[in-house]
């Protein structure tokens, strides 16, 4: 990552890690190639010494040559058939050609050929093989060689063996085992042949009569047409014949429901005259009054008014009076009741009705009955009809051909005699035997050298498909999904400018890129100015310590910025102080500080850190307080989880590398421990990188 890409992009410490794909350089596929070279050079000998020890032992092959000149002639026409007087179809030059090929590479020609010439002369291993003419028959058809010369009607056939006098006699064995078998193939019928077809085609012309007749005996039908015409017709008067009844049953049901509901709705017996007279009651409230009336006026007669008697009558007389008013004046007095005559109406009717449903019912069920008969009748032909047509068609062929060869059997014959088979095959070249072989040693060393290129592409791509550890930028990226903010070469070292100084891993300008990164990562609102970077790594001897050490001496020999490097859990003996001393610096150290400042410089060095010593999130806040840059050692995470407890702290943790050495199983587990410990993993620094492209190749790339 160079430092325009910082100022372009930035660094989000929230943003999530991405799988990174960085682009395929030519560099990056030969830098696999070189890495794994002895594997690869292996890969490649180990297929050339075997073609190389093919070729020393391999002995040479005569090939035998010979050429065919095929012409056209009456073999190829085709005739469309002999009820045809449409001129025959002539075949172009390619198919004859092709079927003159197929015809040579005939499996039967190849085993007479080796009948003929002899299995123990031709193939002495086979000789005493089980299935060996089997397989000297598969050994030929791979030895001999048929092909086309373009743009012409010749055959060229090639056979290869190891005796050259026994190649030319087997490929002229073949030629003649060809031309007998292509005679025989392309001989044409004679006068009894044609003979013999006509009363074949006779008895076929009876045979496919009986066939139509017995056909229709057995189907009971005279004329196929006739017959499913008028079961069509019958089917069809029979359906409309339903339909009809269907209606009047439906008009007939709808009339006896109809009467049903009525004859349910009108009594069976009912008032048929009634006699009325004076109310008996009336008569009885009448004499009732008159005779209270009597003892009244005998009652007034003996007492005064207001007597209790007299008003006692009175009452009654009262009471009376009040029914005679409230009773009826008449009442019936005899009635007579008999049988509905409306209801008798609607029961003849309601008989009648059901009477016609019943009927038509019956008669529909007879009509079901012949409509499926009919409509099944109807099936059976349409389903015999294929095969009474193809009978038919049969029949009709068969006697338009016994008719057409019974005019042209003359014809036949006379053509017959003109069109005997004749040779259309002339042999340009026999076979004779070669007089050089061929060893085909360069092929073999060829094929040795272009399977031994495969063999060592594919060792340098399974041997990188396989590899854990990680030896350019993009395997870093590919494996870890984490951009390569720096690659630090194996051996480049800036050189030492003062007597006793050790030259640094680390220039100006790498220390520039990794503050550029560390200052484009944001930090929340208010917090001190003083920026925290973390380098850790897996293992221990990856280079952390050298690499943190060169940062912060170039840093604080700029005099821009105060640089404080906390040096947390250290090995014994390999504190920060102690390799700064190793590398010439001196301290100014006043007694009892935790904190020495390196002499001419701005980095300030802190004793050895315990991780539980203290609180860091306290620590790291006033040490930014106080300094512009942190940078923070902690051991590898084999030795301690120190990196774990500062990630989450610290602005930027930066994993180191080391390539060829560190597996990317266990950086992932790095990564993502610290992930799980609350920081964020922003990139990766490669160290001690090797170019095994060789220098003059790498510049040229």
């Amino acid at each position: 990552m160079t430092s325009a890409v910082i100022e372009e992009e930035g660094v989000s410490a929230s943003a999530p890690r991405q799988p990174l794909k960085s682009p395929l350089t030519l560099r990056e596929i030969l830098t696999p190639v070189f890495y794994f070279r002895r594997q690869a050079i292996i890969a490649f000998l180990v297929p050339l010494m075997i073609a190389c020890v093919a070729a020393l032992f391999a002995q040479p092959v005569y090939v035998a040559q010979s050429r065919l000149l095929i012409l056209l002639g009456d073999d190829y026409v085709f005739q469309s058939g002999v009820n045809s007087g449409a001129p025959g179809q002539t075949f172009d030059r390619p198919q004859i050609v092709h079927a003159e090929m197929e015809i040579l590479g005939a499996r039967d020609l190849r085993l007479k050929t080796i009948e003929a010439v002899g299995l123990a002369r031709l193939y002495p291993a086979l000789a005493k093989a089980p299935n060996g003419l089997a397989e000297a028959e598969l050994a030929l058809g791979k030895d001999l060689i048929i092909d086309n010369i373009p743009q012409s009607n010749v055959i060229e056939l090639s056979l290869r063996n190891r005796d050259p006098k026994l190649a030319a006699e087997a490929l002229n064995k073949l030629i003649a085992f060809y031309i007998e078998r292509r005679r025989e193939i392309f001989q044409q019928s004679d006068l009894a042949s044609v003979s013999t077809q006509r009363d074949q085609l006779g008895a076929r012309l009876a045979e496919a009569e009986r066939a139509v007749t017995g056909f229709s005996a057995t189907h009971h039908f005279g004329d196929y047409a006739q017959e499913l015409v008028s079961t069509q017709t019958q089917a069809a008067a029979l359906a409309s014949q339903l339909q009809a009844t269907d209606q009047q049953i439906a008009a007939r049901s709808g009339r006896a429901a109809q009467l049903r509901a009525k004859l349910a709705a009108t009594p069976g017996v009912m008032q048929l005259s009634a006699d009325a007279g004076r109310s008996s009651q009336l008569d009885d409230l009448t004499r009732t009054l008159l005779a209270l009336q009597t003892q009244r006026r005998d009652a007034a007669a003996k007492y005064t008014d207001g007597f209790p008697l007299v008003a006692d009558l009175d009452q009654r007389i009262a009471e009376v009076q009040r029914q005679i008013a409230a009773a009826p004046t008449q009442q019936l007095t005899a009635t007579r009741r008999g049988v509905n005559p409306v209801r008798q109406t609607l029961d003849t009717e309601l008989a009648d009705a059901e009477g016609d449903v019943a009927g038509l019912r019956t008669g529909r069920a007879e009509i079901v009955r012949s409509l499926a008969t009919t409509n099944a009748r109807l099936n059976d032909l349409v389903s015999l009809g294929p095969q009474y047509r193809d009978l038919q068609k049969t029949r009709t062929l068969v006697e338009d051909a016994s008719t057409n060869l019974a005019k042209r059997a003359e014809d036949t014959r006379l053509t017959d005699i003109l069109s005997r088979s004749r040779a259309n095959v002339r042999v340009i070249q026999s076979a004779d035997p070669p007089a050089k072989g061929t060893s085909g040693r360069l092929i073999l060393i060829g094929a040795g050298i272009a399977a031994g290129l495969l063999a060592a592409a594919a060792t340098v791509v399974l041997s990188l498909a396989f590899s854990e550890v990680m030896v350019t930028p993009r395997d870093v990226e590919r494996k870890l999904a984490l951009p390569v903010v720096l690659v630090v070469a194996e051996g480049a070292r800036e050189p030492a400018k003062t007597a006793g100084q050790r030259p640094r891993h680390l220039k100006p300008e790498d220390s520039h890129i990794l503050m550029r990164l560390l200052a484009s990562v944001p930090v929340a609102a208010g917090a001190p100015k003083g920026r925290a970077l973390q380098l850790t790594a897996a293992h221990a001897g990856e280079g952390v310590s050298a690499l943190i050490l060169d940062l912060a001496l170039i840093e604080g020999a700029l005099g821009g910025r105060k640089v404080l490097l906390m040096d947390i859990e250290p090995d014994k003996g390999r504190t920060a102080s102690a390799e700064l001393g190793r590398r010439g610096a001196s301290f100014n150290r006043q007694p009892g500080e935790r904190l020495a400042q390196v002499a001419g410089t701005n980095l300030f060095v802190s004793a050895p850190m315990q991780i539980g010593s203290m609180d860091w999130k306290a620590v790291l806040a006033k040490a930014r307080g106080a300094f512009d840059l942190i940078l923070v050692d902690t051991p590898p995470l084999q030795r301690g989880a120190a990196a774990l407890s500062l990630a989450p702290h610290v602005d930027m943790t930066l994993i180191v590398v080391a390539a060829e050495g560190t597996r990317a199983a266990v950086a992932r587990n790095l990564v993502d421990r610290i992930e799980a410990a609350g920081g964020e993993v922003l990139g990766a620094i490669l160290n001690r990188r090797r170019f095994y492209i060789p220098r003059l190749i790498y510049g040229w790339l």
